[in-house]
């Protein structure tokens, strides 16, 4: 059986296309440090990444409202700071969540505009995270919401490559199961 993601709890096939684009960039991930912001309550990414990123020896911080990123989550392992511009500095890679509004309507945030002023990265809120740190989303973005023009397609966004590197990491996992025969 392979989980393609399964509703607010995991997605290990996208930790997996996640992991794939950070190492293709930095090789280990002893001591890195990735904040994951944006609606952490309802994201099965959150989990499947810092799963993953923890046994591979990175820090990480979840990043969002209190209503879409309650503090027992730090009972997972991570750090929980409601605080972007803390999460955010000296971060060596950002991971976006999509801030799913089909959600939304049972209060969890006061406006998408409020939401955005508070916790959208934006260009100034990125200048805090380490010069050559990454930013990533597993999309769809909402655009001007949790996530900057700006920001997603600047020169530090490997969106486009988590993109690619989906179809890879995909077709791996179904390799593996069909125990090595061509999928062809």
């Amino acid at each position: 059986m392979i989980n393609a993601g399964d509703g607010w709890h995991e997605h290990p096939t996208q930790a997996l296309l996640d992991l794939l684009t950070l190492r293709e960039r930095w090789g280990s991930f002893k001591g890195r440090k990735i904040t994951i912001l944006g609606d952490i309550r309802h994201s099965r990414v959150a989990r499947s990444n810092l799963f993953a990123l923890r046994k591979l020896g990175a820090k990480v911080t979840f990043c969002g409202p209190t209503a879409l990123c309650p503090d027992d989550f730090s009972t997972l392992g991570a750090t929980v700071e409601h605080n972007v511009e803390k999460a955010l500095k000296n971060a060596d890679a950002v991971n976006v969540l999509r801030l799913q509004l089909e959600r939304m309507d049972q209060g969890f945030v006061s406006s998408m505009s409020d939401y955005a002023l508070s916790y959208q990265l934006t260009p100034e809120r990125a200048a805090l995270m380490k010069p050559e740190a990454l930013v990533m989303h597993p999309g769809p973005i909402n655009r001007g919401v949790e996530l900057a023009s700006e920001v997603a397609d600047g020169p530090r966004s490997v969106i486009l490559e988590q993109v690619a590197n989906g179809v890879l990491a995909r077709m791996a996992v179904l390799s593996l199961c069909d125990d090595g025969r061509s999928l062809a």
